[in-house]
Protein backbone atom coordinates (compact mmCIF):
# COMPACT_ATOMS: atom_id res chain seq x y z
CA UNK A 1 0.00 0.00 0.00
CA UNK A 2 1.33 3.44 -0.96
CA UNK A 3 1.24 5.52 2.24
CA UNK A 4 2.12 8.72 0.38
CA UNK A 5 -1.54 9.23 -0.51
CA UNK A 6 -2.33 10.38 3.03
CA UNK A 7 0.62 12.73 3.64
CA UNK A 8 0.74 16.51 3.19
CA UNK A 9 3.79 18.64 3.98
CA UNK A 10 4.09 22.39 4.31
CA UNK A 11 7.04 24.78 4.21
CA UNK A 12 5.24 28.05 3.35
CA UNK A 13 5.42 29.04 6.99
CA UNK A 14 6.49 26.88 9.93
CA UNK A 15 7.31 23.29 8.97
CA UNK A 16 4.11 21.26 9.03
CA UNK A 17 3.12 17.66 8.36
CA UNK A 18 -0.27 16.00 8.16
CA UNK A 19 -1.20 12.36 7.78
CA UNK A 20 -4.78 11.46 6.87
CA UNK A 21 -5.75 15.04 7.64
CA UNK A 22 -4.35 14.91 11.18
CA UNK A 23 -1.47 17.15 12.30
CA UNK A 24 1.70 15.16 12.92
CA UNK A 25 4.03 15.98 15.81
CA UNK A 26 7.27 16.04 13.84
CA UNK A 27 9.38 16.01 16.98
CA UNK A 28 12.44 17.85 18.32
CA UNK A 29 14.42 20.48 16.36
CA UNK A 30 16.97 18.04 14.94
CA UNK A 31 14.23 15.79 13.55
CA UNK A 32 12.45 18.80 12.07
CA UNK A 33 15.71 19.82 10.42
CA UNK A 34 16.13 16.36 8.89
CA UNK A 35 12.68 16.56 7.32
CA UNK A 36 13.19 20.14 6.11
CA UNK A 37 16.52 19.25 4.46
CA UNK A 38 14.89 16.32 2.67
CA UNK A 39 12.04 18.56 1.46
CA UNK A 40 14.52 21.18 0.31
CA UNK A 41 16.32 18.48 -1.68
CA UNK A 42 13.34 18.18 -4.03
CA UNK A 43 13.18 14.36 -4.22
CA UNK A 44 16.93 14.06 -4.76
CA UNK A 45 18.97 11.63 -2.69
CA UNK A 46 20.59 13.58 0.15
CA UNK A 47 23.88 11.93 1.16
CA UNK A 48 24.16 10.94 4.80
CA UNK A 49 27.21 13.18 5.19
CA UNK A 50 25.30 16.24 4.00
CA UNK A 51 22.42 15.49 6.36
CA UNK A 52 24.89 15.33 9.24
CA UNK A 53 26.41 18.68 8.22
CA UNK A 54 22.98 20.32 7.91
CA UNK A 55 21.65 19.04 11.23
CA UNK A 56 24.79 19.41 13.34
CA UNK A 57 26.41 22.36 11.51
CA UNK A 58 29.65 20.57 10.63
CA UNK A 59 30.12 19.57 14.29
CA UNK A 60 28.67 16.06 14.28
CA UNK A 61 29.95 13.75 17.01
CA UNK A 62 30.72 10.06 16.36
CA UNK A 63 27.28 9.19 17.73
CA UNK A 64 25.51 11.58 15.34
CA UNK A 65 25.08 8.95 12.62
CA UNK A 66 23.09 6.78 15.01
CA UNK A 67 20.96 9.76 16.04
CA UNK A 68 20.31 10.57 12.38
CA UNK A 69 19.09 7.04 11.64
CA UNK A 70 16.82 7.23 14.71
CA UNK A 71 15.30 10.52 13.54
CA UNK A 72 14.68 9.12 10.06
CA UNK A 73 13.16 5.96 11.51
CA UNK A 74 10.73 8.00 13.62
CA UNK A 75 9.80 10.17 10.63
CA UNK A 76 9.14 7.09 8.50
CA UNK A 77 6.93 5.72 11.26
CA UNK A 78 4.90 8.95 11.41
CA UNK A 79 4.75 9.67 7.66
CA UNK A 80 5.02 6.18 6.19
CA UNK A 81 7.94 4.18 4.75
CA UNK A 82 7.05 5.17 1.19
CA UNK A 83 7.58 8.88 1.91
CA UNK A 84 11.22 8.68 3.02
CA UNK A 85 13.19 6.13 1.02
CA UNK A 86 16.60 4.85 2.06
CA UNK A 87 19.36 4.57 -0.54
CA UNK A 88 22.85 3.06 -0.25
CA UNK A 89 24.41 6.45 0.49
CA UNK A 90 21.55 8.56 1.85
CA UNK A 91 17.82 9.30 1.94
CA UNK A 92 15.28 10.82 -0.43
CA UNK A 93 11.80 12.20 0.03
CA UNK A 94 9.26 10.91 -2.48
CA UNK A 95 6.15 13.03 -2.86
CA UNK A 96 3.65 13.81 -5.57
CA UNK A 97 3.49 17.51 -6.55
CA UNK A 98 0.14 17.90 -4.77
CA UNK A 99 1.57 16.79 -1.41
CA UNK A 100 3.87 19.78 -0.77
CA UNK A 101 2.36 23.23 -0.42
CA UNK A 102 5.29 24.91 -2.22
CA UNK A 103 4.71 22.71 -5.28
CA UNK A 104 0.96 23.33 -5.20
CA UNK A 105 1.66 27.06 -4.98
CA UNK A 106 3.92 27.00 -8.05
CA UNK A 107 1.40 24.94 -10.02
CA UNK A 108 -1.52 27.26 -9.25
CA UNK A 109 0.56 30.33 -10.07
CA UNK A 110 1.44 28.88 -13.49
CA UNK A 111 -2.21 28.06 -14.18
CA UNK A 112 -3.30 31.51 -13.00
CA UNK A 113 -0.79 33.27 -15.24
CA UNK A 114 -1.85 31.11 -18.17
CA UNK A 115 -5.53 31.97 -17.65
CA UNK A 116 -4.74 35.69 -17.44
CA UNK A 117 -2.67 35.48 -20.63
CA UNK A 118 -5.67 33.88 -22.38
CA UNK A 119 -7.92 36.73 -21.28
CA UNK A 120 -9.64 34.69 -18.56
CA UNK A 121 -8.89 37.40 -16.01
CA UNK A 122 -11.26 36.50 -13.21
CA UNK A 123 -10.42 32.80 -13.33
CA UNK A 124 -6.71 33.61 -13.42
CA UNK A 125 -6.99 36.09 -10.57
CA UNK A 126 -8.88 33.56 -8.44
CA UNK A 127 -6.17 30.95 -9.01
CA UNK A 128 -3.47 33.44 -8.02
CA UNK A 129 -5.42 34.40 -4.89
CA UNK A 130 -5.80 30.72 -3.97
CA UNK A 131 -2.08 30.14 -4.51
CA UNK A 132 -1.10 33.08 -2.33
CA UNK A 133 -3.49 31.94 0.41
CA UNK A 134 -1.29 28.88 0.94
CA UNK A 135 1.34 31.06 2.60
CA UNK A 136 1.15 30.94 6.41
CA UNK A 137 4.28 33.02 7.05
CA UNK A 138 7.86 33.06 5.77
CA UNK A 139 8.98 30.06 3.75
CA UNK A 140 10.93 27.62 5.96
CA UNK A 141 10.15 30.01 8.79
CA UNK A 142 12.22 28.38 11.53
CA UNK A 143 15.18 27.86 9.18
CA UNK A 144 15.68 31.45 8.02
CA UNK A 145 19.36 31.41 8.96
CA UNK A 146 20.15 27.88 7.82
CA UNK A 147 22.79 27.88 5.08
CA UNK A 148 21.27 24.88 3.32
CA UNK A 149 17.83 26.57 3.02
CA UNK A 150 19.00 29.98 1.81
CA UNK A 151 18.63 29.47 -1.96
CA UNK A 152 15.22 27.82 -1.67
CA UNK A 153 13.95 30.55 0.66
CA UNK A 154 15.05 33.24 -1.81
CA UNK A 155 13.48 31.35 -4.74
CA UNK A 156 10.12 30.98 -3.01
CA UNK A 157 10.16 34.57 -1.74
CA UNK A 158 10.81 35.84 -5.28
CA UNK A 159 8.09 33.59 -6.70
CA UNK A 160 5.62 34.93 -4.13
CA UNK A 161 6.42 38.55 -5.03
CA UNK A 162 6.00 37.73 -8.74
CA UNK A 163 2.66 36.06 -8.00
CA UNK A 164 1.53 39.10 -6.01
CA UNK A 165 2.39 41.36 -8.94
CA UNK A 166 0.48 39.08 -11.32
CA UNK A 167 -2.53 39.10 -8.99
CA UNK A 168 -2.41 42.92 -8.73
CA UNK A 169 -2.19 43.22 -12.52
CA UNK A 170 -5.30 41.08 -12.85
CA UNK A 171 -7.09 43.29 -10.32
CA UNK A 172 -6.03 46.38 -12.28
CA UNK A 173 -7.37 44.94 -15.52
CA UNK A 174 -10.62 43.91 -13.84
CA UNK A 175 -11.00 47.41 -12.46
CA UNK A 176 -11.20 46.21 -8.84
CA UNK A 177 -9.51 49.35 -7.51
CA UNK A 178 -11.07 49.16 -4.03
CA UNK A 179 -9.69 45.70 -3.32
CA UNK A 180 -6.45 46.55 -5.09
CA UNK A 181 -5.87 49.75 -3.12
CA UNK A 182 -6.16 48.09 0.30
CA UNK A 183 -3.95 45.17 -0.65
CA UNK A 184 -1.22 47.12 -2.39
CA UNK A 185 -1.01 49.73 0.37
CA UNK A 186 -0.17 46.95 2.82
CA UNK A 187 2.38 45.52 0.38
CA UNK A 188 4.07 48.90 -0.07
CA UNK A 189 4.46 49.18 3.71
CA UNK A 190 5.91 45.65 3.82
CA UNK A 191 8.17 46.21 0.78
CA UNK A 192 8.92 49.98 0.67
CA UNK A 193 11.56 49.66 -2.09
CA UNK A 194 9.51 47.48 -4.45
CA UNK A 195 8.93 49.45 -7.68
CA UNK A 196 6.16 47.16 -8.89
CA UNK A 197 3.98 47.56 -5.82
CA UNK A 198 4.44 51.33 -5.77
CA UNK A 199 3.47 51.63 -9.44
CA UNK A 200 0.31 49.63 -8.95
CA UNK A 201 -0.60 51.67 -5.87
CA UNK A 202 -0.21 54.88 -7.88
CA UNK A 203 -2.52 53.57 -10.60
CA UNK A 204 -5.10 52.33 -8.07
CA UNK A 205 -5.14 55.70 -6.27
CA UNK A 206 -5.32 57.63 -9.55
CA UNK A 207 -8.25 55.54 -10.79
CA UNK A 208 -10.01 56.11 -7.47
CA UNK A 209 -9.80 59.86 -8.03
CA UNK A 210 -6.96 60.40 -5.54
CA UNK A 211 -4.38 62.02 -7.82
CA UNK A 212 -2.59 63.86 -4.99
CA UNK A 213 -2.26 60.64 -2.98
CA UNK A 214 -0.88 58.86 -6.04
CA UNK A 215 1.76 61.56 -6.50
CA UNK A 216 2.58 61.53 -2.78
CA UNK A 217 3.19 57.79 -3.03
CA UNK A 218 5.55 58.39 -5.94
CA UNK A 219 7.53 61.02 -4.02
CA UNK A 220 7.73 58.84 -0.91
CA UNK A 221 8.93 55.85 -2.92
CA UNK A 222 11.54 57.91 -4.76
CA UNK A 223 12.86 59.22 -1.44
CA UNK A 224 12.99 55.71 0.07
CA UNK A 225 14.90 54.33 -2.91
CA UNK A 226 17.44 57.17 -2.93
CA UNK A 227 18.02 56.97 0.82
CA UNK A 228 18.37 53.18 0.84
CA UNK A 229 20.35 52.62 -2.36
CA UNK A 230 21.53 55.97 -3.70
CA UNK A 231 19.96 55.04 -7.04
CA UNK A 232 17.12 56.53 -9.04
CA UNK A 233 13.80 54.72 -9.24
CA UNK A 234 12.86 52.68 -12.30
CA UNK A 235 12.26 54.81 -15.45
CA UNK A 236 8.85 53.20 -16.07
CA UNK A 237 7.73 54.33 -12.62
CA UNK A 238 8.74 57.91 -13.43
CA UNK A 239 6.76 57.61 -16.66
CA UNK A 240 3.61 56.65 -14.72
CA UNK A 241 4.13 59.63 -12.42
CA UNK A 242 4.35 61.97 -15.43
CA UNK A 243 1.18 60.48 -16.93
CA UNK A 244 -0.64 61.14 -13.66
CA UNK A 245 0.66 64.71 -13.61
CA UNK A 246 -0.70 65.18 -17.16
CA UNK A 247 -4.08 63.72 -16.13
CA UNK A 248 -3.64 60.99 -18.75
CA UNK A 249 -7.16 59.66 -19.33
CA UNK A 250 -5.85 56.42 -20.84
CA UNK A 251 -4.36 55.56 -17.45
CA UNK A 252 -7.91 55.50 -16.08
CA UNK A 253 -8.93 52.67 -18.42
CA UNK A 254 -7.83 49.04 -17.91
CA UNK A 255 -5.48 47.89 -20.67
CA UNK A 256 -7.90 45.19 -21.87
CA UNK A 257 -10.56 47.86 -22.51
CA UNK A 258 -7.99 50.03 -24.30
CA UNK A 259 -7.10 47.04 -26.50
CA UNK A 260 -10.79 46.34 -27.21
CA UNK A 261 -11.35 50.00 -28.10
CA UNK A 262 -8.27 50.05 -30.32
CA UNK A 263 -9.35 46.85 -32.06
CA UNK A 264 -12.83 48.25 -32.68
CA UNK A 265 -11.42 51.52 -34.05
CA UNK A 266 -9.05 49.67 -36.37
CA UNK A 267 -11.90 47.49 -37.64
CA UNK A 268 -14.07 50.54 -38.25
CA UNK A 269 -11.23 52.21 -40.12
CA UNK A 270 -10.78 49.11 -42.26
CA UNK A 271 -14.49 48.87 -43.04
CA UNK A 272 -14.86 52.61 -43.67
CA UNK A 273 -15.74 53.40 -47.33
CA UNK A 274 -13.32 55.61 -49.23
CA UNK A 275 -14.06 59.32 -49.29
CA UNK A 276 -14.02 61.19 -52.57
CA UNK A 277 -10.51 62.46 -51.80
CA UNK A 278 -9.27 58.96 -51.08
CA UNK A 279 -10.85 57.78 -54.31
CA UNK A 280 -9.20 60.61 -56.24
CA UNK A 281 -5.81 59.72 -54.71
CA UNK A 282 -6.29 56.13 -55.77
CA UNK A 283 -7.27 57.16 -59.32
CA UNK A 284 -4.25 59.48 -59.56
CA UNK A 285 -1.98 56.65 -58.46
CA UNK A 286 -3.42 54.31 -61.09
CA UNK A 287 -3.09 57.01 -63.75
CA UNK A 288 0.58 57.56 -62.90
CA UNK A 289 1.28 53.84 -63.26
CA UNK A 290 -0.06 53.89 -66.84
CA UNK A 291 1.69 57.03 -68.04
Amino acid sequence: MDTRATVELGVLGALRARATGVEVDIGPPQRRTVLAVLICGASQVIPTGRLLDCVWDDAASPSAIGSLHTHVSRLRKELGPDVIVRHPYGYALQLRPDQLDADVFSSWVRRGRSSVAKGQLRCGRDLLVAALSLWRGRAYDEFQHAWWARDEIVRLHTERLDALEARLDADVELGDTDVLGELVEALVVEHPLHDGFCGRLMIALYRSGCQSDALSSARRHRRNVVEATGLAQAPWLTAIELRILRHDRCLMIPQRLQDDKKSTSEKQATDKPRTSDEGQDHRDHVREEHM
